[in-house]
């Protein structure tokens, strides 16, 4: 069982960024890849993180970029808009895959909304963590390859960091991809559910 988890997660994240965002070039990041990438990144930005007052207009600007770039995204408004939300220096984490650069950030985004029809995100409440930000989400996708077309909803958890001009520095998603994504690609989500139905009997 365990070999055949460890095949299914591989084959899982290839067909995934296949459907959704980088295409069949690059091998899927591992684990310990997207863990240190992102420990990296907490460090290299902590000097240039600003602190986000509760109430402040700062803060509600902030956040009212960050859901306006979320919310009914298309290719033509990544490529708008990326550069006013993430800052140059800024680190993407989706657990999909780690990105560095506002540059880099655009062109995954863009390459996403290449293949997906639809992806609105919507913000339900936030809390400040020291520099941090956590805020929890509902979104919806549609894309060919997932559910045969029809919305796709998660729910999820991001932690923003913030530079002085109100840009995000981190966007770091804590989100179950293997429901929210996975599942729903043909034959692939048909092997995971009986690869969690096999677990669920060895457990009862």
């Amino acid at each position: 069982m365990s070999a055949l988890l460890r095949h299914t997660s591989t084959g899982t994240c290839l067909a995934a960024l296949c459907v959704l965002a980088s295409g069949c070039g690059a091998p899927a990041p591992s684990l310990e890849d997207l863990n240190a990438s992102y420990e990296q990144a907490l460090a290299r930005t902590a000097p240039m993180a600003a602190v986000l007052e509760p109430g402040s207009a700062a803060e509600r600007d902030a956040f009212a970029r960050i859901q306006d770039y979320f919310s009914q995204t298309t290719v033509d408004s990544v490529r708008a808009k990326t550069t006013g939300v993430y800052a140059p220096e800024a680190y993407l984490n989706d657990t999909l895959v780690g990105v560095d650069g506002a540059a880099a950030i655009e062109d995954y985004f863009a390459r996403t909304m290449e293949r997906a029809s639809l992806l609105d995100v919507e913000f339900l409440d936030r809390a400040p963590a020291g520099n941090d930000w956590y805020v929890r989400w509902r979104m919806t996708v549609e894309a060919d390859g997932l559910k045969d077309g029809q919305p796709v909803v998660t729910y999820g958890v991001t932690q923003f960091r913030f530079d002085g001009q109100g840009r995000v520095l981190i966007h770091k998603d804590f989100w179950d991809s293997g429901s929210g994504l996975y599942e729903q690609l043909p034959v692939i989500g048909r092997l995971i559910n009986r690869i969690r139905a096999a677990v669920e009997d060895d457990e009862r």
